[in-house]
């Protein structure tokens, strides 16, 4: 008998025909297959009479063959299981499979049944999800550490701008702090971009649209773009509203935008395109992350060397750059993808070398219409009311009460909200204003707040942050409140204060 003999395995077809699994019946002395069911024929893309007789190794790409021979050779007798190994189809496409394999003996012949289930999707949402586990932790390493910073230079800042009032007179001295001042400024740079990364920045959202978000990125880019490369647009009419950070798409539109000019160095097309998407539930998941609802979608595509499966896997992770010193921090692609994750949308990369590389942005629809630009405050300081500044930071509290009180404020500071509480009740009054860390150990700043107003409605509130406010969060900063993110100029704080309505009442009767 040759080794693709049927024997008596045609009487056992109607039993691994009925198998919903791909079947392999295999001759354990040739390793030729035998018999295959239905679904198997249906799984690899070959017809019945080219499948028997095909040696097993044939389903496996030639990379894995190798490996795959040693493995037949030390398997041992009995069951068998193999997880996430790489088979191929007719067609030379490659799927993940895991494989139960059981050595019987059919008519006197030793064979190896094996049951193919593939698991690609699986391992793919797997991997997405350790990629997003690594994220969040990095993310939140890099929130802590911005955090952190974003304190020490609020003071740094603060105390800088003092001196440099003090010293105004005293040029050469000046020229000292304005350097260090700028090195200041380059520091609180990084840290915002940290912050956009761990999706831990203060967001200044509202309801826009994404075409004109891209028409304005097309103005910035225009000076910026080398004439070697091709700005196209392709805006989609009726295109929904999103709520996202205009100012921080922009930002995004532009990193991916220099990065692709970075990968076209001979010339090529950039592409900002966008468009409406709906992802059904009853659709099959082009990317299972995405939940189903209304999308509008933002393509950034360029023409360039593309990249490579390693590099694709870690294009978003923060200080990763394939550009040689001092070419990039690598942060630009690490802020995008924050910026994208903390407004609730998502960026996915495709890519290939030689074949160029496209981003797509998908953000959630948003209820109503663009927002009007908010009318501009006279951003002037007042005088002569008090403030309550609460904050955990010790030089932060001292760097703001300073400052206010250079602007003829009385400052009554403390370090906490059950600390400022007692502080109050004992004075029996009530600020004119109340500048506070929102994150505050104990009773938060939100908290405070409420408590402060809903003895005085009219009280003027300055929240100060590091962190990101969302949902219902965010809405506090709304009817009165202001939020001013760290680090912050005195000039800010100075302004933030002015925004304050004069018609502020207290129960000191100011």
């Amino acid at each position: 008998m040759t080794p693709s003999d049927p024997l008596a395995i045609e009487e056992y077809r109607q039993i691994y025909e009925a198998v919903a699994l791909p079947v392999l019946v295999i001759d354990h002395g040739s390793w030729r297959i035998l018999a295959v069911n239905e679904a198997a024929l249906e799984q690899y893309g070959y017809e019945r009479d080219e499948f028997v007789g095909l040696p097993v190794l044939e389903v496996r790409p030639p990379e894995g063959r190798a490996d795959a021979r040693r493995v037949l050779s030390e398997a041992p007798h009995g069951f068998w299981k193999t997880t996430a190994v790489q088979h191929s189809r007719k067609d030379g496409s490659v799927f993940s499979a895991d494989v139960w394999s059981r050595d019987t003996v059919v008519d006197g012949r030793p064979v190896r049944i094996a049951t193919i289930h593939e698991v690609t999707e699986r391992l793919q949402i797997q991997q997405e999800l350790q990629q997003a586990q690594k994220m969040e932790v990095v993310g939140r390493l890099a929130g802590g550490v911005a955090h952190d910073l974003n304190n020490a230079l609020t003071a740094i800042t603060g105390g800088l701008h003092l001196l440099m009032e003090e010293l105004r007179d005293e040029p050469n001295t000046r020229t000292d702090l304005e350097a260090i001042l700028a090195a200041a400024h380059r520091v609180a740079l990084l840290t915002r971009r940290l912050l956009a990364f761990s999706r831990q920045q203060v967001l200044r959202v509202e309801v826009c649209s994404l075409g004109d978000v891209v028409e304005r990125s097309v103005e910035l880019l225009d000076p910026v773009l080398e004439s070697r490369i091709e700005l196209l647009t392709r805006i989609e009419p009726g295109a929904w509203p999103v709520r996202i950070d205009a100012v921080q798409l922009e930002q995004v539109i532009m990193n991916l935008a220099m990065n692709a000019q970075d990968a076209m160095p001979g010339g090529g097309t950039l592409v900002l395109a966008t468009e409406n998407v709906s992802v059904s539930p009853q659709d099959p998941p082009e990317d299972p992350a995405v939940p189903p609802g209304d999308y509008t979608v933002l393509t950034v595509q360029d023409t360039g060397t593309g990249m490579d499966e390693i590099t694709r896997a870690r294009v978003f992770e923060p200080f990763f750059t394939t550009k040689p010193p001092p070419g990039g921090t690598g942060l630009g692609l690490s802020t995008a993808y924050g910026i994208v994750r903390q407004s609730g949308g998502f960026i996915r990369v495709e890519s290939n070398p030689g074949a160029g590389t496209t981003f797509r942005i998908l953000l959630p629809r948003a209820d109503g219409t663009p927002d009007e630009a908010a009318p501009s405050l006279d951003g002037a300081a007042r005088g002569n009311r008090t403030v309550l500044v609460v904050d955990g930071d010790d030089e932060v509290r001292r760097s703001i009460s300073r400052i206010l009180e250079n602007l003829g404020y009385a400052v009554v500071s403390t370090a906490s909200a059950e600390e400022a509480l007692t502080t109050l009740e004992a004075s029996e009054g009530i600020p004119d204003l109340l500048v506070t860390e929102l994150n505050l150990s104990g009773l938060d700043g939100e908290e405070l707040a409420d408590r402060l107003q809903a003895a005085d409605p009219g009280l003027g509130v300055i929240f100060l942050s590091g962190y990101t406010l969302e949902g219902e969060r965010l809405k506090a900063v709304v009817g009165g409140r202001q939020l001013l993110a760290k680090p912050f100029s005195a000039e800010s704080l100075t302004e933030a204060v002015g925004r304050v309505p004069d018609d502020s009442s207290s129960a000191n009767g100011d």
